[in-house]
């Protein structure tokens, strides 16, 4: 029995091997399947890795490239601030450029010769004291018939009419003053000249046609231009070459010697009131030498010129303001009185009479540093004054003479409303070399 058992632990020993235990197997098994999941995920890690590597490396390219953009965009930006900046200044450089290449224009026309103040100031004294001696050489003959009494024929009531409308509103209180024929006949001429030369913005017809279109244009385009950002000085200067400029055309010196022959031949009829006996054509010679010509061109040169000129007579209430005025004495053959200076309620005044208005006087606004100065009286109006005690005496004269003439004609005749007639069709006038007028 015990040989036969040990027999058979032999054969086992060397034929079945030695299981183990149920729970190490499945121990095993656990590790093995852990293992592959380990390995699984290690691998998704890794190739999750690999991708975000990729990924970042595929975002710090763009960031290069966006940044290498950003910096060409930079440079293009300060290329194109520095292309603004020169053509700034390019801009400024034409536009200096260009006015200089304006004042070249000006400058290489025709100088155009501007009349100063004392040039002004001068040439209106001279044609008034010519207005005063040609008066007084030609009234010797109607006057030398008033004081023998021989003075009858009159002249013809419209002829008179026109006449004595030229006269101011003051000097009709005036027509019996002792010795103011030649002050009354001088005002009236100085109102004619006013009327037809100096109070219109240019004295003397630019155009043939009626109405004078091109100084109604060239005095709209003025005033247009005034309107907008512009200095007086520029408007002023447009003007003054304008004018410069078509007045040196042959026809428009041809235009002007037929205007002075109109003006002469009608200022002529006019005064051949005063002058009857004078031959018509020396009355008109003299006329035109010693009046209507120097007129014509002192409004030339008033017209053109950079500053602005203006003939103005006193205002309304003369008799307060003497002081300010050219007072001629009356009582002492219309020797200048000087009043400057002095009140209304002066010792010095107290016998002085105002009598009436006897020429305007020459004012100036003055365009500097692009604008207008006060108006300023150059040469100041002159007025008949009569110092000494006492009325002014009363006599028989030549314009009381001619007031009566007037009156023969039916109608309205001496009321100042039938004005003289100019030469050619009214045009329009500016506000600024208007005359003040008193109705």
């Amino acid at each position: 029995m015990e040989a036969g058992g040990g027999n058979d632990s032999q054969d086992n020993g060397s034929h079945v091997a030695v299981s183990k235990p149920p729970a190490e197997v499945d121990s095993s098994q656990d590790i093995h399947t852990e293992i592959k999941a380990l390995k699984k995920k290690l691998e998704d890690e890794t190739r999750l890795r690999q991708y975000t590597e990729q990924v970042l490396d595929s975002r710090q390219h763009e960031l290069e490239l966006a940044e290498s953009k950003l910096e060409e965009l930079r440079a293009q930006l300060s290329e194109a601030q520095d292309q603004v900046t020169q053509a700034k200044g390019r801009s400024k450089s034409k536009e200096k450029q260009l006015s200089e290449a304006k004042d070249q224009i000006f400058r290489l026309q025709p100088q155009r010769k501007d009349v100063n103040e004392a040039d002004a100031i001068e040439a209106y004294r001279a044609l008034c004291a010519n207005v005063h001696r040609w008066v007084e050489n030609r009234m010797k003959g109607i006057l030398d018939e008033l004081d023998d009494g021989r003075l009858r024929a009159r002249p013809a009531p419209p002829q008179a009419v026109r006449f004595v409308s030229l006269m101011r509103e003051t000097a009709k209180r005036g027509l019996a003053l002792d010795q103011s024929d030649v002050y009354h006949i001088v005002a009236i001429i100085m109102n004619y000249l006013c009327l037809v030369f100096f109070s219109k913005s240019f004295y003397c017809p630019l155009d043939d046609y009626e109405g004078d279109a091109t100084l109604t244009f060239i005095d709209e385009l003025e005033a247009s231009m005034s309107r907008l950002p512009r200095d007086p000085a520029h408007c002023r200067e447009w003007r003054s070459e304008t004018l410069t400029a078509m007045t040196s055309q042959k026809s428009f010196k041809t235009r002007r010697i037929r205007f002075i022959v109109l003006v002469t031949e009608d200022l002529a009829t006019l005064l051949s009131a005063i002058a009857p006996k004078v031959p018509t054509a020396e009355l008109q010679s003299s006329i035109r030498r010693s009046i209507v010509e120097p007129a014509a061109d002192l409004a030339h040169d008033l017209h053109i010129a950079s500053s602005i000129y203006s003939l103005k007579w006193p205002a309304r209430g003369a008799w307060s303001r003497l002081e300010v005025y050219e007072c001629l004495d009356l009582a002492n053959g219309g020797q200048a009185l000087n009043l400057s200076g002095t009140a209304p309620s002066s010792s010095v005044r107290r016998n002085v009479a105002y009598l009436f208005d006897v020429s305007p006087g020459l004012f100036v606004e003055r365009v500097v540093s692009g604008k207008k100065s006060p108006l300023k009286a150059i040469c100041r109006p002159s007025v008949l004054v009569f110092n000494g005690g006492g009325g002014v005496q009363q006599s028989p004269t030549v314009m009381n003479w001619l007031w009566e003439s007037a009156a023969s004609l039916p109608g309205p005749s001496r009321d100042g409303t039938q004005r003289s007639a100019t030469p050619l069709p009214p045009r329009k006038s500016t506000g600024s070399n208007q005359p003040s007028r008193r109705r």
